[in-house]
């Protein structure tokens, strides 16, 4: 288009593809678009499945832990694994919290891998005790159906470490640390509880008597979060003397 008054052609700052009235590209109905496409994914679809069961067996779980746990099947081996997997999570979780409101400068490793592999280690070594008393007393069982069990009783873990967390971030620390050590109990109750499922002390007179290998089950699984608790507190208490000592 040429300027009336001689000067140089006017240009349409929209661009040439850019008439008025035409319509113009829409970047939300693109981000719309890649989102739909994203939920057609089959392996969100999955991973939607699998938490909409989960969800299911935690409710249930929450509300009647011993009774689902003598009727849960084999089936929900994995459900366990996850809320296995949680409680170490956010035992990590609480522990990075703690480590962020005491303002200590290393935080990941102290605060968070830390506890997430001590927490890790020691509920593998309740799962490991629990089947090493189960085979010194000669009692016949499913390895995962044993899994499954110890993994539903320790869905109130959860819930607790969930609050025990919230109550840290607004400085409830009494309550929080009340809440967390009721969360570890419930793994000594998971232990003990699977334990007495299975028939106990029937092979006989033996050299040992059934009370002591489940003592030393605890004994060994206690010692686990123990560790946890005074190294990762230790911790805590060197990099704040640390961040004085560089004030």
């Amino acid at each position: 288009m040429n300027n009336p008054e001689g000067g140089a052609p006017f240009t349409n700052p929209e661009g040439p593809n850019n008439q008025p009235g035409q319509p113009q590209p829409q970047p939300q109905r693109k981000v719309s678009e890649q989102f739909n496409n994203l939920l057609k994914d089959e392996r969100v679809k999955q991973a939607q499945a699998v938490g909409k069961q989960y969800w299911s067996f935690y409710l249930r779980a929450l509300t009647r832990p011993y009774s689902t746990m003598r009727e849960i099947p084999v089936a929900h081996f994995m459900n366990s694994l996850i809320t296995m997997g949680l409680t170490a999570l956010l035992t990590a979780l609480y522990f990075l919290t703690l480590f962020i409101k005491w303002d200590v400068s290393a935080i990941f490793g102290p605060g968070f891998l830390k506890p997430l592999l001590l927490t890790a280690a020691g509920l593998a070594v309740a799962c490991g005790a629990t089947y090493a008393v189960l085979r010194l007393e000669k009692v016949s069982f499913d390895f995962k159906l044993l899994i499954t069990r110890m993994g539903t009783l320790l869905v109130p873990a959860v819930a607790l470490l969930v609050l025990a967390i919230l109550s840290l971030a607004v400085s409830l620390y009494s309550f929080s640390t009340t809440l967390l050590t009721l969360s570890f109990l419930f793994v000594f109750i998971s232990m003990n509880t699977t334990l007495f499922q299975y028939p106990l002390n029937t092979a006989g007179s033996r050299g040992i008597d059934t009370l002591y290998p489940i003592a030393i089950a605890n004994i060994v699984t206690g010692y686990i979060f123990y560790k946890l608790i005074t190294s990762v507190i230790a911790g805590a208490a060197f990099g704040m003397i640390s961040n004085s000592f560089n004030l």
